[in-house]
């Protein structure tokens, strides 16, 4: 994924560098794309903010390897302790994938509400609220997942609706209601039935659609010089 996204933002220097990204939003270019290196370069940093304790899954050897290998997962040493039969889960926020999208989400929606109300982008965070709520899923020793597709479902309505400002309500629409709905999906964990060491916000299961989200609310800000 890392090796994926860095790849693509190659095509991000060269639209910064010749600015033509982030004037819908009055961002230099260049500080647009540091932003979305920085994402990425901090997908893997976590503040834990809080603890819950979940029931801890019965996983086989080979289970326990794909968490670590495919999900990224360091639970290893969490299932090895037979000794506890729940887990201490940490509820985290991923720098990269919560924290800087949100202040972004933030910025953008402030400075569009001072210059003219966009309507659109409350009736659209409404909706990806809802589908992200829907399509969440939580899988043991991940913690909550979401499919990759989620935040695009903004740009259908934000084309229709108001087409020149598709940029600003895709981000705030889409990061806000993606962050949203996974926050309020937190309230549905049975913590007698599902467990996992990690609870990331932002990031492991669902930083990729906030990333997607963001990359191509970026991209819709692309002007000709």
């Amino acid at each position: 994924m890392f090796a994926l996204f860095g790849f693509m933002l190659l095509a991000f220097f060269y639209l910064s560098y010749t600015e033509t990204l982030g004037r819908q939003w009055q961002i230099n270019s260049i500080v647009l794309f540091l932003i979305l290196a920085g994402m990425l370069v901090f997908s893997a940093t976590e503040i834990p903010v809080y603890h819950i304790r979940t029931k801890k899954p019965n996983f086989s050897d080979e289970e326990k390897a794909m968490l670590s290998e495919f999900y990224t997962v360091p639970v290893a040493k969490e299932l090895e302790n037979d000794n506890e039969l729940v887990f201490n889960s940490s509820i985290t926020l991923n720098l990269g994938g919560f924290i800087l999208p949100l202040i972004l989400a933030a910025y953008v929606a402030i400075y569009e509400t001072l210059k003219s109300p966009i309507f659109a982008s409350l009736e659209i965070l409404l909706i990806i609220i809802v589908v992200t709520h829907l399509l969440i899923e939580f899988k043991s020793g991940v913690g909550l997942v979401i499919p990759d597709y989620v935040g695009l479902v903004a740009i259908p309505f934000a084309l229709i609706l108001e087409p020149e400002n598709a940029a600003s309500i895709v981000l705030v629409s889409g990061v806000l209601g993606i962050l949203i709905g996974i926050i309020t999906s937190l309230f549905n964990i049975d913590e007698n039935t599902e467990g996992s060491a990690f609870i990331n916000l932002g990031g492991v299961g669902n930083f990729r659609a906030i990333y997607i989200t963001v990359l191509i609310a970026s991209l819709l800000t692309y002007g000709p010089v």
